[in-house]
């Protein structure tokens, strides 16, 4: 229980790094004398952060062991959150942001590996479905309670509590065991940590996996960078009242994550995929709608957004542990590489729609069509290769 606890803490560092402080944004803005584009930056710092870091972390912990690597990104963690909440100005601020991200990216990264190292494939699937149904609480609850937060301190009190949830999880971590098999097998050289993508993209189903499970993330990220327009400048939400719209949809999130830990055992990684694609497709289909005919209702478009997400608990999970499956004397690299497109690309095209947004459903749709339709491609290539392990 308590692996799962610490595991579950790990994976959610990013949600919970991002979403707590999502309602604090705008008074960190005027508190600190910068424009909007600069307190957005704050939010694309850490994830650029959290990019680069997932690139390091799963090399580096296939030659020295999980839990010191753990040790070393939690520091850094720790210690650019302290420097957040004490920041002076917006710059500093970016600047700790893009180091915190660096650090929190080895939760994800070396959860997925310990659950990697431990189970076979369809266990691990089911292992992570259950710890993301866990950890999508987070996300669902966040702004819901970064708002009250502001009730009663500022937003330099978000960061303070996030430096309280990095040390309770650090002691978590000092009661796992270490799993990784590889330690000392080899000597870490600097290109192996660049060559990990030609190892891992030369695998034809790392590649579907990571588009099948990548994808449905960068079409939930798609609403996460423009909800709280969507929301409150477009529907006339309340802005107290933005958080539990976002909670809303994030249950999608819980549903599809628990739905698909029970079914795999019974259909098989395949089926639920397609359960999952299937899902995505009505999702992408009813957003079309809806923009095309300037239905702009708070139930329709949050119905839409709640199988945007449940797709993602249904494929993301299995996207994760099926592509780190592939390689499973290089799991820590294959997580690495799949954390790092996973975050990249949702990242750049969360970055677009904010961009090229226009006070409609246009963009985020678009956004959600072209995921979709890039997960289905994964998809196809996992089944195409019709592998009996994955029934």
């Amino acid at each position: 229980m308590l692996q799962r606890i610490t595991l579950t803490g790990l994976v959610a560092m990013m949600a919970v790094s991002t979403d707590l402080y999502l309602p604090a944004i705008p008074q960190l803005v005027e508190d600190l004398g910068a424009d909007i584009s600069q307190g957005q930056l704050t939010l694309s710092s850490f994830l650029l952060g959290f990019a680069i870091g997932q690139l390091l972390y799963g090399s580096i912990s296939d030659r020295y062991g999980r839990k010191p690597i753990l040790y070393l990104g939690l520091a850094i963690y720790i210690a650019a959150t302290l420097a957040c909440a004490v920041s002076p100005d917006i710059n500093t601020l970016i600047a700790v942001r893009f180091v915190q991200g660096i650090g929190g990216a080895c939760g994800p990264v070396l959860a997925r590996a310990i659950i990697s190292d431990s189970y076979n494939r369809a266990d691990a699937a089911r292992t992570m479905a259950a710890i993301a149904g866990a950890m999508a609480v987070v996300p669902a609850i966040a702004p819901v309670f970064g708002s009250w937060l502001l009730y009663i301190f500022d937003w330099r009190a978000h960061f303070v509590l996030l430096l309280m949830l990095s040390l309770v999880t650090l002691i978590g971590v000092t009661r796992l065991q270490e799993s990784c098999k590889t330690i000392g097998d080899s000597a870490l050289k600097l290109s192996s940590i660049f060559g990990q993508f030609s190892v891992c993209l030369g695998n034809r189903n790392f590649i579907g996996f990571t588009l099948c499970g990548g994808a449905t993330y960068a079409a939930m990220f798609s609403y996460i960078s423009t909800s709280s327009f969507i929301m409150i400048e477009l529907l006339g939400v309340a802005p107290e009242n933005f958080g539990y719209t976002f909670m809303s949809v994030v249950i999608g999130y819980i549903i599809g994550a628990t739905t698909s830990s029970r079914l795999i055992n019974r259909w098989g990684i395949i089926r639920v995929l397609a359960l999952g694609q299937s899902v995505g497709l009505l999702a992408a289909g009813l957003l079309l709608v809806l923009s095309v005919f300037d239905v702009y209702r708070v139930i329709p478009i949050l119905t839409a957004f709640f199988l945007v997400f449940a797709a993602g608990g249904l494929c993301l999970p299995i996207g994760q542990m099926g592509a780190i499956a592939e390689l499973p004397k290089a799991a820590g690299r294959a997580s690495s590489v799949f954390g790092f497109l996973q975050i990249a690309f949702a990242s750049l095209l969360g970055y677009l729609v904010g961009l090229f947004y226009d006070n409609t459903l246009v963009p985020v749709t678009a956004g959600v069509i072209v995921s979709v339709l890039m997960s289905a491609t994964g998809y196809l290539i996992i089944r195409s290769t019709q592998m009996p392990i994955m029934r």
